[in-house]
C-alpha cells in the first residue's frame, strides 16, 4: 500500500504542476476512489491542500471523495473547513458530511446541519434521510423523527428502501411500535434480506411467535430470501418451548447455517437456558470455528445449570486455545467458582481478569466479590469492592449480602455499606438491597435496625412489592417479634405461597404452634397450596403439640402433593412421628424415602436418642459413613444425645472424638452439654467440670449442676451454680438445684438464703405447664393457675375421680386384709 500511495503523490504532484485540465481529474478521481484510503490526518491535508492550488476544488466529485476522507479519519474539523470552502456543494456534499457524523455519533451535529441544507435550498434524497433518521434514533427523538417522515412522505420517497429501512428501524427502536413500523415496511417497493430481519427481529422481542413466522414465510416465497444466520438467532429469541428450539435447530441445518458462529452460540445459550446441556455440548463440539461468545455461552450454560466444575474446565479449555475471555465467561466462571467453593481457582480467575483489565470492572467484579465472601474471605471481598471504579447496584448488593453472610454483627457492617449507598450520587437501594440489609438482621439485638428499615421500605414505592413484604416478615421472625411479623404480612397487598409460609414460620419457630396451624387452615382456605416450605413447618407444630392426629392429617397431604420424594418433608414426618412416640412409623417412613440423605438419617437417629433405643442410632450412623455421607453437626448431636439417655459414656467420647478429628466439626454448646450429661450421669464429675471451661454455656453448668445434686457433690455444685449466676442471674434454675441440694444435706439455713436471694433479686420459677389438645383445639393448663373458662367443670370431673380412685383403693386394701 505505501508504494501505491506515493505512486499517488508523485501522479498528483504532475497533476497539479500543470494545468488543471480535465483530463487530469478524471484519472484523479478515480484513483482516489479505487485505491486511496489514507490512514492519517497529514495524508488528507496534503491532498486538501494540493486541490486548493490547483483549484480542483470546485470538482465536486473529487472534494466529495476528499472530505470522506477526512471523516474516516475522524477529523471533523478539517473536514467541516474543506466543507464551507467547496463553492459548490450538491447533495452527496451534504449527505457525506452528515453521514460521517452520525457514524462518529455526533447525532445532534447532525440534525444542525441537516436543517443548515434544508435552509440552504438543497433537496435531500432518500440516501441523506436515511442518515438524518439514524440520527433521529441516536438522539431518541421521536418527535423529530415524525417530522423527517412527513417531509420523507412530501417528496414520495416513503416507499424508497433506503428511507423506508431507516423509518422501520426508528419505530421499532424509539416509538416501540410495531403497527408503525409494519405499515412502513408493507408500503415499501423493494424489501431486502436485512430489511426483512429487521422486522422479524422486532415481533421476536417482544415474543410474537406467530408473526415472525409468518414473515419468515413472506420473506421465503414473496422475496425469494432464505432464512439467513440472523434470522434463525431472532427466532430463536422467541421460542419458549423445548421443542420448538429442537425444530429450529432441524431448519439451520437443513439450510447448512448451523456451523455459523452467530446460530451456534444462540443455539448454545437457548440449550442452556432449557437445562439441555448435552444438547448444548454437542453444538459446540460440532462447530469447527468457535469465538469468545460461543464459550461464554456454553460456560454460562454450565454454570446457570448447577455444574460448576465442567464451567471451570470449559473456561480453561478457552485459555487453552488462546482466545481471550470476555466480560460473561469471567462473570460466569466465577460464578461456577462459586457455587463449588473454588477459591484456588477464582484467584487464579482474578489474576487474569487484571491481565485482561477486567479488574476494577463492576459487571466482572460482582460474581468474585461473592466468591470471597462464600469462601469467608470478606476482607478480600472489601478491597476488591473499593477497586471498582464504578460501582452499579449489582456490585452494591454483592458487598452488603457478603457482610450479611458473615453471621456476628452482620447488620452493623450491612447499614454501613447501605448508608454508603443512599449517598452515593445517581445510585439508590432497589428490593434486592433491601431484601439483604434485612436479611442481615437476624437477632433480638438487630431488631432496631430492623425496624428503621422497615420504615424506610413504607415510605418509599416499593412498600407494596411481595418480595419485600416476605422478607419484612422474616426480619421480624427471626428478631423475635411475632406481632410486628404478623402486622407485615397483612399489610402485603398480593401475598403468594411465600408470604403464608413465612407467617406460618413465623409463629411455629417462636413457639406458638396452636397460631401455625391456624395460619395453615386460613391458607388452605383461600385457595393456597401447602409447598415443601409451609408443610414442614406445620408437621414441626404438631411434632412439638405432640399432635398425631393432625400430623397424620399432613402426612396425607405428602403423597396427594407429590412431595414424598422431597427428603426435606419426609424427614419432618420421621421426625413429627418419633416425637409423638410413634417410632414405627417414623422407621416405615424413613425406609420409604428413594434417596434418603443427611438430614433424613439426622431424623430418625434423633427419634432413637429420644426413645433410649442408643444402639439403633449408632448403628444408623454407621449406615451414613457406608452410604459416603457427611454426618453435620446435628447427625453428631443426635448420636451423642443418644448414648447420653443410655449412658454409653465411651461412645460419646468416641462420637466428640470422631466429629472433631475426623470431620473438622467444631463442637458447639449442645454438643459440650450432651457429653457433660453423659459425664455427670455416670458420676465423672470432675471430668465433666474439665470440659465445660472449653464452652462454658449456661445449658452444660446447669446440666453439670443437676448431675451434682444427684450424686451429693456440693463442692462441685458450688462451684457451678456461682458459674451459673454469673452468666445468667435471672436464671431460675441455678438457685433452685442448689437449693435442694443444700436442703438434701440438711443444711437449711444456705437453702433459706438462697431462696431469700431468689425474691430479693426478683427471679421466679417458670410454672410448671401441661396440655391436650381436644377437636382441634389445645388446652394449656399452667401450675397454680385457674383461668382456664371449664375450669370448674374441670375441678368437678377432677374431684369425682379422685373419690372413685380412693373408694377402689380402700376396696383393694379390705380385699388384702
Amino acid at each position: 500500500m505505501r508504494p501505491l500511495r506515493r505512486s499517488m503523490v508523485g501522479f498528483l504532484n504532475r497533476a497539479f504542476h500543470g494545468d488543471a485540465d480535465t483530463k487530469f481529474v478524471e484519472p484523479l478521481s478515480l484513483l482516489l476512489r479505487k485505491h486511496s484510503k489514507p490512514k492519517s490526518i497529514r495524508e488528507c491535508k496534503q491532498i486538501h491542500a494540493k486541490l486548493l492550488i490547483s483549484e480542483a476544488i470546485s470538482e465536486i466529485y473529487i472534494t466529495n471523495t476528499v472530505l470522506s476522507f477526512y471523516s474516516k479519519c475522524g477529523d471533523f474539523y478539517n473536514a467541516r473547513l474543506m466543507f464551507d470552502q467547496m463553492p459548490h456543494k450538491n447533495v452527496v456534499t451534504w449527505t457525506s458530511m452528515i453521514s460521517a457524523l452520525v457514524h462518529h455519533g455526533f447525532y445532534l451535529q447532525a440534525l444542525n446541519l441537516f436543517k443548515e441544507m434544508l435552509q440552504s435550498g438543497a433537496t435531500p434524497n432518500q440516501f441523506t434521510f436515511s442518515v438524518v433518521v439514524r440520527a433521529c434514533i441516536g438522539t431518541a427523538s421521536l418527535d423529530l423523527g415524525l417530522q423527517v417522515h412527513g417531509f420523507i412522505i412530501r417528496l414520495g420517497l416513503e416507499r424508497d428502501e433506503f428511507a423506508g429501512s431507516s423509518l422501520v428501524d426508528m419505530y421499532f427502536k424509539i416509538h416501540r411500535s410495531l403497527e408503525d413500523a409494519s405499515c412502513v415496511f408493507s408500503e415499501l417497493f423493494r424489501r431486502d434480506s436485512v430489511l426483512w430481519n429487521v422486522m422479524i427481529s422486532g415481533f421476536s422481542q417482544i415474543g410474537d411467535v406467530s408473526e415472525v413466522l409468518r414473515l419468515i414465510s413472506d420473506m421465503w416465497v414473496l422475496d425469494g430470501f432464505k432464512p439467513n444466520d440472523f434470522t434463525i438467532t431472532s427466532l430463536l429469541k422467541c421460542c419458549f418451548l423445548l421443542r420448538e428450539v429442537q425444530q429450529i435447530h432441524g431448519l439451520a441445518l437443513k439450510l447448512g447455517t448451523d456451523g455459523d458462529v452467530v446460530v451456534g452460540s444462540a443455539l448454545v445459550d437457548v440449550y442452556g437456558k432449557h437445562g439441555k446441556m448435552e444438547l448444548g455440548q454437542k453444538v459446540l463440539d460440532s462447530m469447527e470455528l468457535k469465538d469468545s461468545f460461543v464459550w461464554s455461552s456454553i460456560i454460562s450454560g454450565y454454570a446457570r445449570n448447577g455444574n460448576g466444575d465442567k464451567a471451570v474446565s470449559l473456561f480453561r479449555d478457552m485459555c487453552r486455545q488462546g482466545l481471550k475471555p470476555d466480560q460473561h465467561a469471567f462473570s460466569s466462571t466465577l460464578k461456577a467458582c462459586a457455587e463449588i467453593g473454588d477459591l484456588e481457582t477464582g484467584v487464579q480467575v482474578h489474576s487474569q481478569m487484571i491481565k485482561n483489565g477486567y479488574h476494577s470492572d463492576s459487571f466482572v467484579a460482582s460474581p468474585l466479590i461473592t466468591l470471597y465472601s462464600h469462601c469467608n474471605e470478606i476482607c478480600e471481598a472489601h478491597k476488591l469492592f473499593r477497586r471498582i471504579v464504578d460501582k452499579d447496584i449489582v456490585a452494591w448488593n454483592s458487598m452488603i449480602l457478603g457482610y450479611a453472610q458473615i453471621g456476628e454483627e452482620s447488620s452493623c457492617h450491612c447499614i454501613k455499606i447501605f448508608r454508603e449507598l443512599c449517598r452515593t450520587p445517581g445510585l439508590k437501594p432497589d428490593g434486592a438491597t433491601l431484601i439483604v440489609v434485612l436479611k442481615s438482621c437476624r437477632s433480638h439485638a438487630d431488631l432496631i435496625t430492623g425496624i428503621q428499615i422497615h420504615t424506610m421500605i413504607k415510605k418509599s414505592s416499593l412498600s407494596y412489592e411481595t418480595l419485600i413484604g416476605n422478607a419484612v416478615i422474616n426480619m421480624y421472625s427471626k428478631c423475635g417479634d411475632v406481632d410486628d411479623a404478623y402486622q407485615a404480612f397483612i399489610d402485603i397487598v398480593h401475598r403468594d405461597e411465600i408470604s403464608w409460609s413465612s407467617v406460618i414460620g413465623n409463629y411455629q419457630q417462636n413457639g406458638f404452634e396452636l397460631e401455625a396451624l391456624s395460619l395453615c387452615k386460613e391458607m388452605l382456605a383461600e385457595g393456597f397450596r401447602l409447598t415443601s416450605f409451609s408443610l414442614p413447618l406445620c408437621i414441626a407444630a404438631c411434632s412439638v403439640l405432640a399432635s398425631i392426629d393432625v400430623g397424620k392429617q399432613f402426612h396425607s397431604f405428602v403423597f396427594k402433593l407429590g412431595f414424598n420424594g422431597d427428603v426435606y418433608v419426609g424427614s419432618s414426618v420421621i421426625d413429627m412421628y418419633a416425637k409423638c412416640g410413634f417410632m414405627e412409623e417414623s422407621k416405615k417412613t424413613f425406609e420409604e424415602q428413594e434417596a434418603p440423605n443427611t438430614a433424613t438419617f439426622n431424623a430418625l437417629i434423633s427419634g432413637f436418642a429420644q426413645h433410649g433405643n442408643a444402639l439403633q442410632a449408632i448403628e444408623l450412623f454407621k449406615q451414613i459413613e457406608k452410604m459416603s455421607l457427611v454426618p453435620n453437626q446435628i447427625t453428631f448431636l443426635a448420636a451423642l444425645s443418644a448414648c447420653g439417655h443410655a449412658g454409653l459414656v465411651e461412645e460419646s467420647l468416641f462420637f466428640f472424638d470422631l466429629m472433631h478429628n475426623k470431620y473438622n466439626i467444631k463442637p458447639e454448646s449442645e454438643h459440650y452439654s450432651c457429653l457433660v450429661d453423659v459425664l455427670g450421669r455416670a458420676g465423672r464429675l470432675e471430668e465433666a467440670y474439665q470440659v465445660i471451661p472449653n464452652d462454658g454455656n449456661v445449658q452444660a453448668w446447669r446440666t453439670l449442676l443437676s448431675a451434682c445434686r444427684n450424686y451429693n457433690n456440693a463442692e462441685i455444685a458450688g462451684k457451678s451454680a456461682r458459674k451459673l449466676m454469673e452468666l445468667d442471674p435471672s436464671d431460675h434454675a441455678s438457685y433452685v438445684l442448689l437449693s435442694n441440694l443444700y436442703s438434701g444435706e440438711g443444711k437449711w439455713e444456705q437453702a433459706f438464703e438462697l431462696r431469700q436471694r431468689m425474691v430479693e433479686i426478683g427471679v421466679k420459677k417458670d410454672p410448671g405447664s401441661s396440655w391436650l389438645i381436644f377437636r382441634d383445639q389445645v388446652h394449656e393448663f399452667l401450675v397454680g393457675n385457674f383461668s382456664h373458662h371449664d375450669m370448674m367443670e374441670i375441678l368437678g370431673e377432677l374431684s369425682i375421680l379422685n373419690k372413685h380412685i380412693n373408694s377402689t383403693a380402700s376396696w383393694h386394701v379390705s380385699v388384702e386384709c
